[in-house]
Parts: structure tokens; C-alpha cells; sequence
């Protein structure tokens, strides 16, 4: 009975020192602090502005990206967020599901959204790991997050994507524009055109073309069987017939075969030809 009873008594001693030497969780204040330092982080980042930006990054974050090597330290966070945006600057989009934490450190858990000129370039989720610091100020110690397989359709990119192998292209052949055939390709395009080896680049692309508009006119139309899109980047695929005219005479050529483009979304939002293959 005496053992018994000091067993019980060490029983509920322990418990109570674990009870008073846990960290309360974190108060309303603190929840609200880390709700508006997040969004001063998505305000910094969308104004691309890294000096205050990285000010709610803690010294010794650390960041793990999709796809890439973990950013250890601030320095090398903020050479990260600098390094320029190829296809044009992002708009972050944070939506906060929880707010947890003890003491001095908490977690978010949340969705992201990420668009570029309007359209919906990815969604996914994240936690991130805050530390309140001597300054009082809450900052990120750990951040990681993940990507979303499926990304919205978006209508008005495939309706400019399906625009630019039959109606873009074949309006510019049948009107001899030059420019307007040079303006559906992006700054480095590369063409495949049958029984030729590969064309690459923007002189290259114009030469040809001149070249071969000088041989022959050339009038086409086509269908497009299919659009993918993911991100910047999206392909299409379809069939094309036409008729090639010889500029200094000659019994017309009738042709027709099978394209594939791969399209690229620009700076300013137009998707242009990157990489085109067709056959006869």
C-alpha cells in the first residue's frame, strides 16, 4: 500500500512538471504578428523588392525548392529570389490554412498560387517554419513546398496557342510577310523541315524563309488535332495540306503532311513558336 502509494504520488509529480515546463502554445498576438509578416513577404516578393524581402528571412533559413539543391543561409536565399525571371516576373499568392507553435516557434501550412501576366502558371502547398528572434520580429527559418500535378486549363492561352500553326502561319505564307512570319517565333526558334538539316535561330529562320519565298508561293490550311499546356511551355500537333507555286513558272505542287509546335509563353504574355518539325 505504501508502494503503491508512491508510485501514484511520483505519477502525478512528473506529470505536473511536465505540464508547467511545456511552452504554451503561441498567443492570438503572436498568430497575427506571423499572419502580416506573411503578408509583407508576398507584398516584397511581388514587388520584387529583395531588400525587404529577405528581412523576414532568418540568417540560417533554410529553403528547399522543388528540383533544386537546398539554400542554406539568407545569402544564399536572397541570390535565389534575385536570380531573373526568363519568361517575365511572377505574382505569389498565399492562402494560410493554420497557424500552430510553442513557445518561440511556429508552423504555416498553406496553399500557394502563382500567375504571370493573368494566366495560372502553378498551385501547390507549403509549411513554413517562423522563429521569433531577439528583435522581436517573427522571420522564416525553413521553408519547403510542393507543386500541384494538374494546373488549371486556361481557355485564352489555347485559343492563342491553336492561332499560330494554321491561321498565324498561313496567313503570313499567303500575304509574303515576312515580319509577320518572324513575330510567331520566339528569340531562338529552332524549324525541322523535311529531307533539310535542323534551322536554328532567328537570322537562320529569316534567310530560309527568304530563300524559300523567292523559289516558290505557297498557300495552306490545316487543322489542329491537339493543345497541352503546362506552365510557359505547351506543344500542338495537327495536319496541314497546301499548294507551292512556282515564282517563275511551273505546274503547281500540292503537299500535305503532319506538324508538331512547341510554344513558349513571353514577357508579355503571347505564346510564340519555339520549336517547330513537320513532315510531307
Amino acid at each position: 500500500m505504501r508502494v503503491t502509494f508512491s508510485l501514484a504520488a511520483l505519477v502525478v509529480i512528473v506529470a505536473l512538471t511536465a505540464c508547467q515546463s511545456s511552452p504554451a502554445g503561441i498567443s492570438d498576438a503572436d498568430k497575427a504578428a506571423i499572419r502580416s509578416a506573411s503578408q509583407k513577404y508576398v507584398e516584397a516578393a511581388n514587388a520584387q523588392n529583395v531588400d525587404a524581402w529577405i528581412q523576414l528571412v532568418s540568417e540560417n533559413a533554410v529553403y528547399m525548392p522543388e528540383n533544386h539543391a537546398p539554400l542554406e543561409g539568407r545569402k544564399a536565399v536572397a541570390e535565389w529570389f534575385s536570380a531573373p525571371q526568363s519568361q517575365g516576373p511572377l505574382t505569389l499568392s498565399l492562402t494560410t490554412a493554420e497557424i500552430e507553435g510553442r513557445g518561440d516557434v511556429a508552423f504555416v501550412r498553406g496553399a500557394y498560387s502563382l500567375t504571370r501576366n493573368n494566366a495560372n502558371v502553378g498551385t501547390g502547398n507549403f509549411i513554413e517554419i517562423w522563429q521569433k528572434e531577439s528583435d522581436g520580429m517573427w522571420r522564416i527559418i525553413r521553408d519547403v513546398w510542393n507543386t500541384n500535378a494538374d494546373v488549371p486549363g486556361d481557355p485564352a492561352a489555347e485559343a492563342a496557342i491553336r492561332k499560330l500553326p494554321i491561321e498565324g502561319w498561313c496567313a503570313a505564307e499567303k500575304a509574303g510577310d515576312l515580319d509577320a512570319k518572324m513575330r510567331l517565333f520566339t528569340p531562338d526558334p529552332v524549324l525541322i523541315p523535311p529531307a533539310q538539316h535542323p534551322i536554328i535561330g532567328q537570322q537562320a529562320v529569316r534567310a530560309w524563309h527568304e530563300t524559300a519565298w523567292k523559289q516558290n508561293k505557297y498557300e495552306c490550311t490545316g487543322t489542329v488535332d491537339e493543345v497541352q499546356a503546362s506552365g510557359e511551355s505547351a506543344f500542338v500537333r495537327g495536319t496541314f495540306s497546301g499548294v507551292l507555286t512556282p515564282t517563275r513558272g511551273g505546274a503547281p505542287k500540292r503537299e500535305s503532311g503532319k506538324f508538331l509546335n512547341v510554344v513558349q509563353r513571353q514577357p508579355d504574355g503571347s505564346w510564340k513558336i519555339a520549336r517547330a518539325i513537320w513532315n510531307n
